[in-house]
């Protein structure tokens, strides 16, 4: 008789773990597929990889800790339910967290990024250990409990102060999303950013519904699956920019130029000085290097709200500014001088700002080359250098 319930108690732990497999074939395909991509990108993208697969291993977690809460609460393990229930508010605003990293990989974030956004994560892993403090009244009712039934089941009741602690946090990371998706983008890519705003719509959604129908296992496959839109995105976005400078490259302004010449109406031309020199003496790393620091220089001296800048050649650059103003174009031509003047290169500047509507795009384009060179010419009349010849 003893074997025969056995039996029947394996049976039904089989059965149960293998709707657990069923129900989560989705989730798994989704899983697989972010893994090997992850994987076979590790090379190329360490970072943003590793953060993926990080990411890709706490949803399947968390799709354990779903089943072993509704286990524990069928079987009416009270234990095993706060346990698993605790580790569920945990780490969902650690996946939210790593969702904000992944959209934005590409920026460097100080400690002091880390710090502020890190202390909710902190608070949120001391107010879920509560909870785990079953036999201490009033510290365990905090946040949530199991209460036992004459069934034999276990029902989840919610705290009377700090239930929706985590919640609130993933609140903050997705409006931290929010802002991402705005000021990541500028220009007439500011609309790219829809992308990462559609996401965080999506699990400000998901978020609700599990708060409205005590469900806690719809933000999984959400995040997953939004996880997989950002990295196909984030592979649209990359390929639409050079892999030296990570400005936008000669392609892209092609594109740009087709699509929203009309708007152009401020250009930027830059031209590196002595790059001949730099590659033939010191060889052609260090003039990445300088390539890599003009861009940047040229980057931050832009209007983000109006311009976008692109290599369109070895050390040719171009900012096009869409719909500002004559003087908002003067000062990023200045500033980009100014950030040079303390460094250890030079670059040739010229801008044509289009006040005439009947002035074309290319010949605007001309006007600021022109510009550009009368600039290299005389930097080189000053220097005294041969900018044919390796000095």
């Amino acid at each position: 008789m003893s074997f025969f319930i056995v039996y029947v108690r394996i049976k039904c732990q089989f059965m149960e773990f293998l709707n657990y497999l069923v129900n989560n074939i989705p989730l798994f395909c989704i899983c697989a597929v972010m893994l090997f991509i992850a994987i076979r990108n590790i090379k190329v993208r360490r970072r943003e990889s590793i953060y993926f697969m990080v990411f890709t291993a706490i949803v399947l977690f968390l799709s354990v800790v779903v089943f072993f809460e509704k286990y524990a609460q069928r079987v009416g393990n009270v234990v095993l339910g706060t346990v698993f229930t605790s580790s569920g508010y945990i780490f969902r605003p650690i996946l939210l967290f790593i969702f904000v990293l992944l959209a934005n990989m590409d920026e460097k974030r100080s400690r002091r990024f880390y710090l502020i956004f890190g202390i909710p994560l902190i608070a949120n892993v001391i107010i879920y250990i509560f909870p785990l403090f079953m036999g201490i009244p009033g510290v365990s009712t905090l946040v949530f409990y199991y209460q036992a039934n004459a069934d034999g089941t276990a029902s989840f009741i919610r705290g009377t102060f700090l239930n929706f602690f985590s919640h609130a946090i993933c609140a903050v990371y997705i409006g931290l999303l929010f802002y991402i998706s705005t000021v990541r983008f500028h220009g007439k890519h500011r609309q790219d950013g829809l992308v990462l705003i559609l996401c965080a719509f999506i699990i400000i959604i998901t978020v609700a519904a599990e708060m409205l129908t005590n469900r806690n296992d719809l933000l999984n496959i959400v995040c997953e699956i939004c996880a997989m839109i950002n990295y196909i995105f984030i592979i649209s976005v990359n390929a639409s920019k050079d892999p030296l400078t990570n400005l936008y490259d000669r392609r892209t302004f092609y594109e740009d130029v087709s699509k929203y010449g009309n708007d152009v109406n401020g250009i930027i031309q830059m031209d590196m000085n002595e790059l001949k020199f730099l590659n033939d003496n010191y060889g052609h790393g260090e003039g990445d290097v300088a390539l890599k620091f003009l861009a940047n220089v040229f980057e931050k001296s832009l209007n983000k709200t109006f311009m976008c800048a692109y290599r369109i050649s070895g050390d040719e650059f171009v900012i096009l500014m869409f719909k500002g103003t004559e003087e908002q174009l003067e000062k990023s031509a200045k500033d980009i001088k100014k950030l040079l003047v303390d460094s250890n290169y030079s670059a040739a500047v010229g801008y044509y700002f289009i006040k005439d509507k009947s002035v074309s795009f290319d010949d605007a384009m001309k006007k600021a080359e022109e510009l550009m060179y009368e600039d290299k010419a005389h930097y080189y009349e000053q220097s005294g250098h041969d900018r044919r010849k390796a000095i």
